[in-house]
């Protein structure tokens, strides 16, 4: 199909020759290959379940559309009205800078930048996001990257669709007590420094270890002649006692549970911190006669325990250098 003069929904800009389009496979919607990813589904994802059809009701942009009331825009995604000056859709989420200066032309609305500078996300401040907290009060709870947070806690509120957190997931617990999640925090931070001191004990400060370690050693020395280093690798692994194989297949798995426990940290930490925030806030309004202060106090991040999990990552990990004397 020839997409030229035809504009992709997400940027709203007109496909080119070369450019890599992906088409929705449900509705035939071409999009940006970087768009449709970013997205992660059709910008008409919401108007499949209408029978939509880009070949039958074609769309070359995500323009604004009128409104009757002149103090709204439409979001182009979801068709819900939004108050006029909203970055982001209260409803879907969908960025709406770009529709306003399109429907303002060149009366000096807002530059599209400033969409990431909103605090709130285009969420009204006096949504309810669940148990009596609003939008407004958890973005001063959160007070660090709000406009990320806010649009992350809209969606798993209104789509319970969560996004995965690559920050929870490269620092699992220690992320969490940055964020102040305590409990959850100190137990999958004990788990993961149990799973990986255990790991390197054995690694670097037991027999079976130290046998690996040479079996490795000349794997590598001999990875030329890849068959005959391979034979050697599992003649090596088979002449060990139970003992020590007991010991490998315990450090192999420290490993891997280490793995499966920062996966779950990922795909959960936003949610976590979802009901972190409204379970704090709650508690906060109900026990303080004036919530503001108390918002800011007991929320927010804790650098301070963020600089000594790491500290205390480093020191774990040298500790096999030092008891070694410097031979690793």
């Amino acid at each position: 199909m020839d997409f030229e003069g035809i504009k992709c929904p997400v940027c709203n800009i007109e496909f080119k020759d070369g450019d890599d389009i992906v088409v929705c496979p449900e509705c035939g919607t071409p999009h940006h290959r970087e768009c449709y990813e970013k997205e992660n589904r059709c910008f008409y994802d919401n108007r499949h379940g209408e029978g939509f059809s880009f070949e039958k009701e074609p769309v070359s942009d995500n323009s604004a559309q009128q409104s009757d009331n002149p103090d709204t825009i439409i979001c182009a995604r979801c068709k819900s009205e939004n108050p006029k000056g909203m970055f982001y859709c209260g409803k879907c989420g969908f960025p709406l800078s770009a529709q306003q200066n399109a429907q303002a032309d060149s009366q000096q609305e807002i530059p599209n930048f400033a969409s990431f500078m909103d605090p709130m996300a285009g969420v009204n401040p006096q949504e309810d996001m669940g148990e009596g907290v609003t939008a407004g009060e958890i973005s001063k709870f959160v007070q660090n990257n709000t406009p990320y947070f806010i649009r992350v806690f809209n969606n798993i509120k209104k789509f319970s669709r969560g996004r995965f957190s690559f920050v929870g997931f490269l620092f699992s617990g220690g992320y969490l007590l940055y964020r102040k999640m305590y409990k959850i925090g100190a137990i999958i931070t004990a788990v993961m420094l149990l799973l990986w001191t255990a790991e390197l004990f054995i690694h670097y400060c037991t027999p079976a270890g130290q046998q690996m370690i040479e079996l490795m050693n000349n794997y590598y020395e001999n990875a030329a002649n890849s068959t005959e280093a391979v034979n050697e690798l599992f003649k090596g692994i088979s002449e060990l006692s139970i003992t020590n194989l007991i010991l490998l297949c315990t450090m192999y798995f420290c490993s891997i549970a280490q793995l499966i426990l920062r996966i779950i940290v990922g795909i959960f930490a936003n949610r976590w911190y979802f009901k972190h925030c409204k379970t704090a806030i709650s508690k906060i309004k109900t026990e303080n006669d004036n919530p503001e202060s108390q918002l800011q106090a007991k929320g927010g991040v804790n650098t301070a325990i963020a600089i000594s999990m790491f500290i205390v990552y480093l020191t774990i990990e040298f500790i096999p250098f030092f008891i070694s004397g410097g031979t690793l």
